[in-house]
């Protein structure tokens, strides 16, 4: 298995490489942008889609601003000999969970570039497992970033994405947000649903937060986890956007980028966060991209 990984990781890097060259001779003009670039996975999404020849401008939305404008500087420095010139990397403000700010970002892409080609939701939040906060008082912060202000973000862009060629969305989710969490399947059954609208989604949200603010969300039928509910829910809606965008020809899938060595999970896990950040490269680059699906290890994988 480790010799499988190893080859498929390879290949990728190498097919990334081969792209990156032909970008030097006739840039693309494709526009994509990455919440959340400054460090960690969403750093290594940005500097692989910028050495992957695929766009012209790779914009980085963070909320620091001396933090978003060190990223550019660190991808142009590990990206060197990678890099056409005449590529842009660009920092540009963005806080997700704040409207206004989504606003101004889609007011400044559309006045600089007129359309957006690829989108990866790589922000996100976690309280610590050390963090006094309690479980109720968790639930709100978490899911307004990670899936009502990923969300909104993303319908806030559409019209930008619907102008962009071969455009992308891509999600940044947890294999935390497994199904299995849920004690109940008729909630199961709702989130899978091929029916299920955006508006329902946001309802169930709604419901689990009432739930867990009322200590009733175990009897419910709920899981026990804020950030693994967070992130369910950000798949059910890659799955939700997936259909509605299929006649605009956007292509929505999700991922999971493993277990990495990261600020997020104080710095515990295995995977070295260049590598877990291929999950989000792949279906942002791939050819003959499916749509609606949950990537892990570099491959579709079940949810």
């Amino acid at each position: 298995r480790v010799i499988t990984r190893t080859a498929r990781i390879a290949s990728l890097i190498a097919t990334m490489s081969s792209s990156a060259a032909a970008a030097f001779a006739a840039p693309s003009g494709r526009v994509a942008a990455i919440t959340g670039a400054n460090k960690g996975v969403g750093f290594f999404i940005a500097l692989h889609l910028a050495t992957s020849g695929l766009f012209s401008s790779v914009l980085l939305g963070c909320r620091d601003s001396s933090r978003g404008q060190q990223a550019v500087a660190d991808i142009q420095v590990q990206g060197k000999g990678k890099i056409a010139p005449t590529i842009e990397i660009k920092y540009l403000p963005l806080t997700v969970g704040d409207a206004a700010s989504h606003d101004q970002f889609r007011k400044t892409v559309e006045e600089q570039y007129g359309k957006l080609d690829c989108l990866v939701n790589n922000a996100g939040f976690a309280f610590k497992g050390a963090d006094p906060t309690p479980f109720a008082q968790q639930c709100k912060p978490t899911v307004d970033i990670n899936f009502r202000g990923t969300v909104d973000l993303t319908e806030t862009l559409l019209p930008l994405l619907r102008k962009g060629t071969d455009a992308r969305i891509v999600n940044v989710a947890s294999m935390s947000g497994h199904l299995s969490q849920l004690r109940s399947a008729g909630l199961r059954n709702q989130f899978t649903s091929q029916t299920l609208t955006m508006d329902r989604l946001r309802e169930m949200v709604d419901e689990f937060e009432t739930d867990v603010l009322a200590g009733k969300h175990s009897e419910k039928g709920w899981g026990n986890s804020n950030y693994g509910l967070s992130k369910m829910a950000l798949i059910a809606a890659t799955k939700v956007m997936a259909r509605e965008e299929a006649v605009n020809g956007i292509k929505v899938n999700c991922c999971c980028p493993g277990y990495c060595d990261t600020d997020m999970t104080s710095h515990k896990g295995p995977r070295p966060p260049k590598e877990g950040a291929l999950n989000a490269v792949l279906p942002a680059t791939m050819e003959n991209c499916p749509s609606g699906e949950f990537f892990s290890n570099m491959k579709v994988s079940e949810w």
